[in-house]
């Protein structure tokens, strides 16, 4: 007998077959993008210091998080960003991190992403303290909460490194957070002067305070992991207004004549036509009624004279 032809299918004004036209449709972009994958591994060259910073980021990033075991000599972003953008969609991975050691840079941790294959932004750092060597296992695949501790805003770069964080390590999006449930805090503080950035997890312990609001204490869960910014590779202006361009599905609706103020009420506003207080049907009561226009008044009847008579 003939062997069967795959049916075919159309994606993009392109015949494909029924199982291309899924694996397009799970490449394409989304309303709703899953969470970003985070690809790291070591280079040509490395010390066991920017191996375990590696291996921390990965536990900070785990479940969505791969770490490579082969050494790759081909890859330094700095020089050639054309192997880590085929590394990353080879991985299907937005995030990525390298480890290497030089005698110019020793202990180095490159951390980026990229964005529709090509590199977006990376920061280079020199791994101080490579901590996470306890307790973080019992946090794995939660969503932490992240609290920025520092002057974030004092430039521009502090503000790209804040953004570029917040995405590294966000987690999954949710709509709703369940207060019990929350249980990892991660504190990113910045040392401004010293150019430190510190990563310090900690477990989130509710207690009873005699109130309905619990007493929050912050119990460290792992070395904090610190880090020493060096270099950084800033994002071209087209390819980052694309990154932050926003589809049309999730931008919120107008609504007209409604506004928010400051301290978020919400404020509408009426037109209303013209209208005739007299010609508008009310209810009848007396406080309404209008009242007769009084007459004028009469004079007052003249007194009343008696005559009398001499007797």
């Amino acid at each position: 007998a003939m062997p069967r032809k795959p049916k075919t299918a159309s994606f993009g004004g392109r015949a494909v077959t029924a199982r291309g036209k899924r694996y397009l449709e799970s490449k394409a972009a989304k309303v709703h993008e899953a969470v970003k994958t985070a690809v790291l591994l070591r280079g040509s060259k490395t010390s066991e210091k920017a191996t375990a910073g590696v291996r921390a980021v990965h536990l900070l990033k785990l479940p969505d998080s791969k770490l490579l075991s082969r050494r790759r000599d081909d890859v330094r972003p700095f020089e050639d960003a054309s192997s880590i953008e085929r590394l990353s969609q080879q991985h299907d991975a937005a995030l990525f991190g390298v480890a290497s050691h030089s005698k110019k840079r020793p202990n180095n941790v490159i951390l980026g992403r990229c964005f529709e294959g090509e590199l977006l932004d990376m920061f280079e750092f020199g791994v101080i303290e490579e901590g996470m060597r306890r307790g973080l296992n019992k946090m794995l695949g939660t969503k932490p909460c992240l609290i920025f501790v520092g002057e974030w805003g004092a430039d521009e770069r502090c503000k790209r490194l804040r953004n570029f964080l917040a995405d590294f390590l966000r987690g999954q999006d949710v709509d709703k957070v369940n207060l019990a449930g929350l249980e990892h805090a991660l504190v990113v503080a910045l040392d401004r002067p010293n150019l430190l950035v510190s990563l310090s997890p900690n477990r989130l312990r509710l207690r009873k305070s005699g109130t309905r609001v619990p007493d929050v204490k912050l119990e460290p869960a792992g070395d904090p992991l610190i880090l020493e910014l060096r270099r950084d590779h800033a994002p071209s202006l087209d390819l980052w207004k694309a990154a932050l361009k926003q589809p049309r599905e999730l931008k919120p609706k107008k609504r007209k004549n409604v506004s928010t103020t400051a301290l978020g009420d919400t404020v509408g506003r009426l037109h209303v036509a013209k209208q005739d207080l007299d010609a508008i049907q009310v209810r009848k009561v007396k406080a309404l009624k209008k009242t007769r226009p009084e007459t004028a008044e009469a004079p007052p009847p003249a007194a009343a004279t008696t005559t009398t008579t001499a007797p």
